[in-house]
């Protein structure tokens, strides 16, 4: 035997000087899922949920998803996820490199730290010249350092001036720097690349004038507006998934109006395929510690060194990717402490020293340029972690908690900074047909139920129907039991639309008393029939793909119902001021504007700004037709940005019957409407690369759209 490894977090590494024979060798390796080697450990101490009493995942260090989520089936993965390779060294071994950009406060010089992790298994001290070239610079070092036997830690420091910096997307260019970094020891050579990026990352948590902190994140000394998605992990059998997968799934964040992803800490380690993705788009990554919804035994002597091996691994690996902006000590496991009832049972709070000073420790030696978060949600100053004046939040009080079908709540929130929330909807129909049967393509079959979600398929309350049947039942008056199954399917996903729009307007409009609007989530794991996401399994969009990237438009307007007043306001998150019309008012579903205003204005640079305002009672006046309240901003190309606001349900309003017109001029489509039409959908299928889908058509206003032959 030459060595034991349980940690899917790390890579395994063993010497095996001495042990091979002349000739052929034959390598054997045995692996098994880890449950079996736990089955003396305890679980009810650190969680009392069926799932953990069997797979016992607060032990392991293995994704946690695996043991089974709301959105996920159990499926513990046994397996070898990269390459194995046999690596020979007549002297000490460049272990691991990592690479830091650390920029002065002023951004006008940076100082490149260059660490070398290197193995001398020699068995005597050995001398080794470390060297280190940016290639867009030439500036180059080196040094000539002894390396113990064992493992080492050597640095180089270049100086940069007047950086480069890279800026997340729609700030500025996200300029990357090359970096050849080797370990000489006499003839042998050792040579790693890198490429990594400068900037400066800090969160603003000044006092808030209504109380609490702001806790605004900084990219280069300018808060940038964090806007996007979770990332849970790409697929149930994670290492299947391909750089080329990783890539489209970036493309579609971009294509989303994403600046940021939040890696979720159920799942594994971000892949290098999936960060230099988002070093090259500009998306910000949020990256969670692994460990999620439970406690863990972090008292445990042999679980804490394994911790810290796999903390140092991988934030060392990690540490050049400019993309990666804050570590966070974990998913939701302080909220467990404070209000899940952890210190009622087991163990007290036995993780507690991982997240508050064993990780930061390491991140802030291994990569000062990060921000470090100790739990996600999490509030300074005592306060609950979900408090919504200071820190990050989880509002669920919509889709989990008692509002579970009403996104109206949203428009009340005032969280700070908001980054897991959201709405669950049906897959695309194309994606429904894929993997449901004929015969069981309805709500109560047995296909139906093993793909569905169980938080969706849950009762908020005794006696009524799931969560996601109750949502289509109170926004449309309908019995989900008595619809056809591609009618429900079809209304879910475009009622899962309007609540992340919901959701990304309020917090928008509020920017930067709120900084962020990331919802949960972007993409999914499996086929599912109900899901969080906006990309479903296969990579179609569902129709709440498009109406999330118009909320996500860098310039965008809002209609909002604050009080008693109805407020339009324009919000602009790039770095140059914007100027254009704003059309605002009342409309009628059968057509017609019984107010209809035009102004002039100007958005400041990463602003947003109020731009009208009228009283409830104004629009009571207007008759009891006036059943909408709208806004429109335009530029000399034409409409930008298309906002509208009901204050009665769905159910409650009196739709006329849709006449769509469409009219096809060699590459724009331009679609009318004497009335209104609400979720006006061009691909239910999620298939076609359109410019726009599920959008709403106000009576008389065309919307134009790019078309290409692949649409047709």
């Amino acid at each position: 035997c030459i060595g034991t490894h349980a940690n899917a977090h790390r890579p395994a590494s063993f010497c095996i000087t001495g042990k091979l024979r002349t000739g052929d060798n034959l390598l054997v390796v045995v692996i098994n899922t880890g449950m079996h080697s736990l089955s003396e450990k305890s679980a009810t101490d650190f969680d009392r949920s069926e799932i953990s009493r069997l797979v016992k995942r607060h032990w392991m260090r293995k994704p946690q998803y695996q043991a089974g989520w709301d959105w996920n089936a159990r499926l513990v993965n046994v397996g070898i996820i990269e390459d194995v390779r046999l690596t020979w060294c007549p002297g000490p071994r460049l272990q691991q490199l990592s690479v830091v950009a650390i920029p002065a406060a002023d951004l006008s010089t940076a100082d490149v730290r260059v660490r070398f992790v290197v193995e001398n298994t020699t068995g005597k001290n050995a001398s080794v010249t470390l060297c280190a070239r940016i290639q867009e610079t030439g500036q180059a070092r080196e040094t000539t350092v002894t390396c113990p036997v064992g493992t080492s830690v050597h640095d180089l420091n270049i100086p940069l001036k007047a950086p480069r910096l890279w800026w997340p997307r729609g700030q500025g260019e996200q300029a990357l720097y090359r970096l050849e970094a080797s370990l000489v020891c006499g003839t042998d050579r050792q040579s790693i690349t890198r490429h990594f990026g400068v900037r400066r990352v800090e969160v603003d948590q000044s006092p808030h004038p209504d109380g609490g902190r702001y806790f605004v994140l900084k990219i280069n000394n300018r808060p940038v507006f964090c806007k996007g998605g979770n990332w849970a992990p790409a697929d149930l059998l994670y290492g299947t998934v391909t750089k080329e997968r990783y890539r489209s799934l970036v493309s579609r964040a971009t294509e989303a109006g994403f600046n940021t992803l939040r890696v979720w800490g159920g799942g594994p380690f971000a892949a290098q395929d999936l960060c230099d993705a988002c070093d090259e788009a500009g998306i910000m990554i949020w990256h969670d510690f692994l460990f999620a919804c439970s406690k863990y035994p972090g008292d445990d002597p042999d679980f804490l060194n394994e911790v810290r091996q796999e903390t140092s691994w991988a934030v060392r690996n990690m540490a050049h990717h400019p993309c990666l902006v804050v570590w966070c000590g974990n998913n939701e496991v302080e909220w467990g402490d404070w209000d899940w009832g952890y210190g009622t049972f087991g163990q007290t709070f036995p993780h507690h020293a991982l997240f508050h000073r064993e990780i930061p420790i390491i991140v802030q030696a291994e990569n000062p340029a990060v921000f470090y978060w100790p739990s996600s949600p999490f509030s300074p100053d005592h306060k609950r972690p979900n408090d919504p004046t200071v820190g990050d939040q989880h509002p669920w009080t919509v889709s989990i908690g008692q509002s579970a079908a009403d996104w109206w709540v949203y428009r009340t929130l005032k969280d700070r900074f908001p980054n897991e929330g959201g709405m669950l909807g049906t897959s695309t129909m194309a994606t429904l047909r894929q993997f449901l049967p004929e015969s069981e393509r309805h709500l109560l079959s047995a296909t139906w139920r093993h793909h569905d979600n169980s938080i969706g398929w849950m009762p908020a309350k005794t006696g009524e129907l799931s969560r996601t049947m109750e949502t289509v039942k109170f926004w449309t008056g309908q019995d989900p039991l008595k619809m056809r199954w591609d009618d429900y399917a079809f209304a879910s996903a475009l009622l899962q639309a309007e609540g992340l729009q919901e959701y990304a307007a309020n917090y928008r409009r509020r920017m930067f008393s709120s900084a962020s609007a990331i919802f949960w989530s972007f993409n999914d794991s499996w086929p599912v029939t109900h899901g969080w996401t906006i990309l479903d399994y296969y990579g179609r969009k569902k129709l709440s793909f498009h109406p999330v990237r118009r909320a996500y438009q860098p310039v965008a307007a809002f209609v909002v119902e604050d009080g008693d007043k109805v407020e339009v306001y324009g919000v602009n998150d790039s770095p140059k001021a914007w100027h254009g019309r704003l059309r605002y008012g009342l409309f009628r579903l059968a057509g017609g504007f019984p107010m209809d205003k035009a102004i002039d204005v100007s958005l400041p640079a990463n602003e947003s700004v109020k731009l009208a305002s009228w009283s409830r009672k104004e629009w009571e006046s207007a008759g009891p037709n006036a059943t909408g309240a709208f806004a429109l901003l335009e530029d000399k190309s034409g409409a930008l940005s298309q906002h509208r606001l009901f204050i009665r349900r769905f159910k409650d309003l009196k739709f006329a019957a849709p006449r769509i017109h469409l009219k096809l001029d060699r590459n724009v489509l331009t679609v009318t409407s004497p009335v209104f039409t609400w979720g006006v959908c061009l691909d239910v299928d999620g298939d076609l690369p359109l410019a726009d889908n599920s959008f709403d058509q106000l009576p008389g206003i065309p919307n134009r759209l790019a078309w290409s032959r692949a649409c047709r």
